[in-house]
């Protein structure tokens, strides 16, 4: 079934701006999240790799995305996804077809600026450790649930030490489904041009309009 996917969880943000005052005023958390607002466009390669408590397998995506505000673009050899203000494309190669849906802002995807708006309100921080992560220095947040409105019962995000980029994060649903979300390659605030939020469809391929019609 064709559908906004949670493979849009590798819509990863980070910010290039300055490293956060985590020994002063305010929680690190609050630091982390005060950053992320002001997040403007990202691009980068992700890996995703999907588990679950009930499954021993795990499933394992690869791909780029480009971001910026609540735009993006994924692509991965099987999928693109493609949203902007008003209209969102999935393209599915192997179907030879391309789904059209209005922008639906309920349905954001899962990304570190959308997980952290709302962290301080729906997570508690239990610790923040120094691990090494993609041979690099981070800091490791470990996150668990206080809202019973929360998606995930737990959180862990991996921030590099060297510019406070969050190049990980790993959360469990309260269905035991576990995402792990890696980012390399991260370019911060990239200019974007407004054309890599539409799409247009190769020739030959089919088009399912499923835009609400305005009576005539």
């Amino acid at each position: 079934m064709m559908r906004r996917r949670v493979v849009l969880l590798c819509v990863l943000l980070t910010l290039g701006l300055g490293r956060p005052a985590w020994g002063q005023d305010g929680s690190p958390l609050e630091a982390l999240q005060a950053r992320y607002a002001q997040l403007t466009s990202l691009r980068a390669t992700f890996t995703q790799v999907a588990g679950s408590d009930l499954a021993t397998d795990s499933t394992r995506l690869r791909g780029e995305v480009l971001l910026a505000g609540d735009r993006y673009r994924v692509e991965t050899p099987t999928q693109t996804i493609v949203a902007n203000d008003s209209t969102t494309w999935i393209y599915a190669p192997a179907d030879s077809q391309v789904v059209i849906r209005a922008a639906d802002t309920a349905a954001v995807p899962l990304t570190p600026q959308s997980f952290l708006a709302t962290a301080t309100e729906r997570y508690a921080v239990d610790a923040v450790r120094s691990s090494r992560w993609q041979g690099e220095p981070h800091r490791r947040f470990s996150l668990r649930a206080t809202a019973s409105s929360s998606r995930f019962r737990d959180a862990t995000v991996w921030v590099r030490t060297a510019d406070q980029v969050v190049t990980r994060l790993r959360a469990t649903d309260r269905n035991g489904t576990t995402l792990d979300l890696r980012l390399r390659n991260i370019v911060l605030n990239p200019p974007l041009e407004d054309a890599a939020f539409t799409f247009r469809a190769p020739e030959g391929i089919r088009r399912v309009d499923l835009r609400p019609r305005t009576a005539p």
